[in-house]
């Protein structure tokens, strides 16, 4: 007896892993969530432990996925694709008891863009675990990683899955908390998958930069541009400039609070462009920051940000990035940040930006102007 239960334990055993494979090129399991109808739109479907303010990624993630593939702002062809996003939340609805629900960016508390999704909060796991996921709750503290800007609350990523209209699995991100460096190599499978806007990137043209070198100069394109210009970042003698390169509009924590700088939080996009801008010695030096993003994204990402100073340029092809060797072969900007003075040349280079270099940053620059004057 004792032999035959040990045979069955390895054959279910077998079952239970063959019943979890959710890997890249592997069916998903749509019929699974109820009330989703068979589409023939690809589908982002993003299994998240919470969209509660205890959640310091949850803004950030729903309205970049809003604005991104839900409005396609994203693409700038018109035949841009047809996508679907579904979240599946590891708990129950806490923001229908809130007595009053704020979802304008000017708020502090529920910014989620939920419009033209569709969310299913899932607090028993039932849906978990009829696909084959471990609900959030059931794991160990040891799991769970810990954010800057959440009072100490702890929050696991989100497991996002790309699915074709086949239901075949694209992509399978574990890791998911609205980072640029994931957002946008999302964005890249999606447009190559719909043939849309799919750009081809020559790595080996990555130059690298030194200082005393001739800055690069290149065509200003962006919300503050016509498509008709012909300005050139160089043209401006009057001042230095800043050339700030970061991985995309909306990602990382939504509006964070720099009254005071913690230079042992996790770096993100809306904290490199916004230190530089709300820093007054920063004020009369013309700031660039720079991503490869369509013109209305940017428009609502200097919305949200509330920056002042600082212009927002569209690097659509990687042009710019690979003239500044800040192009990532993944297919999003490193954090990369040069100074150029009035004549054109890099007196400040550095490649791979940490918070800590940001962090000290106005005060190396200040240095900077009063040894170039």
């Amino acid at each position: 007896m004792l032999r035959i239960y040990s045979i069955v334990l390895i054959i279910c055993g077998f079952c239970f892993t063959k019943a979890q494979n959710l890997n890249v090129g592997a069916q998903f399991p749509i019929n699974k969530i109820e009330s989703i109808n068979q589409s023939s739109n690809l589908k982002i479907i993003v299994f998240t432990p919470s969209l509660y303010k205890t959640n310091p990624y949850a803004s950030m993630m729903t309205t970049s996925l809003n604005y991104y593939f839900v409005k396609n702002l994203a693409f700038s062809s018109q035949n841009s694709p047809k996508i679907d996003v579904i979240y599946i939340v590891n708990e129950d609805d806490k923001w229908s008891k809130e007595p009053q629900q704020a979802f304008a960016f000017s708020e502090t508390s529920n910014q989620n863009k939920l419009d033209g999704t569709k969310v299913f909060y899932d607090e028993s796991g039932k849906i978990y675990n009829a696909i084959g996921l471990k609900p959030f709750k059931q794991n160990s503290i040891s799991n769970i990683i810990p954010t800057s800007n959440s009072n100490n609350v702890l929050v696991e990523s989100s497991i996002l899955f790309l699915v074709d209209k086949n239901n075949k699995i694209l992509m399978r991100d574990n890791d998911y908390r609205a980072q640029g460096e994931h957002l946008k190599p999302l964005e890249r499978l999606i447009k190559r998958t719909s043939k849309t806007d799919n750009i081809e990137v020559n790595v080996t043209q990555n130059k690298t930069l030194k200082v005393g070198d001739k800055a690069p100069d290149f065509i200003l394109n962006g919300p503050n541009y016509d498509s008709n210009s012909t300005e050139k970042l160089l043209d401006d003698k009057s001042t230095f400039k800043v050339l700030t390169f970061y991985p995309a509009a909306f990602s990382g924590q939504i509006l964070p609070d720099f009254t005071s700088i913690d230079t042992k939080a996790a770096m993100t996009c809306a904290a490199q462009i916004q230190l530089i801008d709300h820093n007054p010695l920063l004020q009369n030096v013309k700031n660039y920051a720079i991503s490869s993003s369509t013109n209305p994204l940017l428009e609502l990402w200097k919305s949200a940000l509330r920056t002042n100073n600082m212009t927002y340029l569209n690097d659509e092809n990687y042009t710019i990035s690979l003239m500044y060797n800040s192009y990532n072969r993944l297919g999003y900007n490193n954090r990369a940040t040069y100074v150029i003075d009035k004549n054109g040349i890099i007196v400040y280079a550095n490649p791979d930006l940490t918070f800590e270099d940001e962090a000290k940053f106005p005060t190396i620059l200040e240095k900077i102007i009063l040894n170039n004057k």
